[in-house]
């Protein structure tokens, strides 16, 4: 028999030896389940830049365990890979996992119109720049307009905007807008200008009168200066219409109206009583026309009546180009 110090000490050892036994386990097993806790996330993890609010959820493609909190977040008004640390538990067991995320800039600039739609008279300019009220990027600030032309590969942080449209054809046109910021991200918006149609006598005064103060250029049809028939004869070639180059020629151009029924838009033949038409002009309505007088006058809006005693020439025709 065992006395009893003896005794006392091998129940000592075989307590300790427990207790031991018993830590070995428990740490085997609490590396085994701290290990086990792990997170993988999407192939690649990003967030865009300036998001509020971010879900975590859209990060994470597996987590063995519970996420319950978020012990180091991340800024999302700075680009570029950050680290977010997540607190991961399984029973009472927790683990700090470090999850790299990219904030980036993913977003193009935001493109702002006045009009979806815009209606305009056959013959009236339209500014197109106008309707585009603002280009603004969440990174970049304001968005300046280039030429379309001034457009290369290498070009960012800009807009620009594409379009066929010509007043002074009747038709829907539409205008693309591009805007790129300076990550090369880009966004579209359009809107449509449409050139309602008016009467070719209305167009052609509009034109004409753009024009009133251009020089008298012998010989000229414009756009820089002008003889009579050459300026009405580019009057109308704006209009896609093609009407012959002398006055003389003019005389027959489309079809003979009386003086009572002119109209804006009527070609009024000056000449003398032999019937030769030796100067062309454009009557814009109100008793008016408008026409490449001569060159100390340049194209000028005279009275039909004033012209008609101080020229010394008499109207031989009047001419509707239809």
């Amino acid at each position: 028999m065992k006395n009893s110090g003896e005794s006392w000490k091998y129940f000592a050892t075989v307590i300790v030896a427990l207790i031991l036994l018993s830590l070995s386990i428990y740490t085997i097993c609490y590396r085994e389940i701290y290990d086990s806790i792990s997170i993988s996330t999407v192939k690649t993890p990003i967030v865009e830049y300036g998001s509020a609010n971010y879900d975590i959820d859209k990060l994470i493609k597996n987590v063995d365990g519970t996420i319950v909190s978020v012990k180091q977040d991340i800024v999302t008004d700075s680009v570029g890979v950050q680290e977010l640390i997540l607190v991961v538990s399984k029973g009472n067991i927790s683990k700090e996992i470090p999850v790299s995320i990219e904030v980036k800039d993913s977003i193009g600039p935001e493109i702002v119109i006045e009009n979806d739609i815009i209606e305009i008279e056959q013959g009236t300019n339209y500014d197109i720049l106008s309707n585009i009220t603002n280009v603004y990027d969440n990174i970049d600030g304001d968005i300046s307009y280039i030429d379309s032309n001034s457009v290369s590969d290498d070009s960012c942080n800009y807009y620009t905007y594409y379009s066929d449209f010509n007043y002074n054809v009747p038709g829907e046109y539409v205008v693309n807008i591009n805007a790129v910021d300076k990550n090369l991200n880009s966004t579209s918006k359009s809107f449509k200008i449409v050139v309602n149609k008016r009467s070719v006598g209305e167009t052609v005064s509009s034109i004409a009168y753009s024009l009133v103060g251009s020089p008298y250029i012998m010989g000229a049809n414009g756009p820089y200066g002008f003889d009579c028939s050459g300026f009405v004869q580019y009057v109308y070639s704006r209009l896609g219409i093609y009407i012959s180059r002398s006055s003389s020629t003019q005389l027959y151009d489309g079809v003979a109206v009386s003086y009572s029924d002119i109209l804006p838009g009527d070609i009024i033949n000056w000449g003398y009583s032999n019937g030769v038409s030796t100067h062309s002009a454009l009557y814009v309505g109100n008793g008016k026309m408008i026409h490449a007088a001569n060159p100390s006058m340049g194209v000028i809006v005279s009275d039909v009546g004033y012209w008609l005693s101080a020229s010394g020439t008499q109207i031989i025709g009047v001419r509707r180009i239809n």
